[in-house]
């Protein structure tokens, strides 16, 4: 049985994920790796509040995903415009046949259907090697989208390191 090429770095609420994945693409890309997709960036507003971006690895561009609900809102802030922006972004990084794919987050919009969902499953269709971030209250999204084919690695970089050696070692083109 081959590695298998979907790894899902699964973290709870106090946990960082993006630097352990920002870490881990700066290992693969010092070893010659060519790694594509997309970084969560987390960026102070006006309102000393903290609103979040995605960062292109290949172009290093940055996109703000929050929308402003207004005063007292509490739904989702993730911008569904910006998100279609970031589907693009996404096709695009995939283009370049990169070793491995990043993708932010499989998230609520995710979740529930949207949001990356489908170039996630483009991609893993595609055969490609793709690493994203899961909040652990997605989980149960997560593991029926997955279905059993994923590597859980948590937010432990020695987990994440062993996923892709042995992604290496299977043979695969990585």
């Amino acid at each position: 049985m081959s590695a298998s090429r979907l790894a899902a770095i699964v973290f709870d609420r106090d946990e960082e994920p993006d630097v352990v994945l920002r870490a881990f693409i700066a290992r693969a890309l010092a070893a010659g790796g060519r790694v594509s997709g997309l970084v969560q960036e987390r960026i102070e507003n006006s309102d000393d509040e903290h609103d979040v971006c995605l960062r292109d690895l290949d172009t290093n561009a940055t996109l703000p995903i929050m929308q402003n609900l207004g005063p007292g809102a509490e739904g989702c802030r993730v911008d569904p415009a910006a998100i279609a922006g970031a589907a693009a972004m996404l096709e695009r990084a995939r283009a370049n046949r990169p070793d491995l794919v990043v993708v932010n987050r499989f998230g609520r919009l995710e979740s529930e259907g949207g949001g990356l969902i489908e170039e996630i499953g483009r991609a893993v269709a595609d055969g490609d090697a793709l690493v994203v971030c899961v909040p652990l209250r997605y989980l149960d999204a997560w593991n029926a989208f997955a279905g059993g084919f994923d590597t859980k690695v948590g937010v432990e970089p020695a987990r994440l390191e062993a996923w892709w050696a042995a992604l290496q070692r299977s043979g695969a083109h990585v």
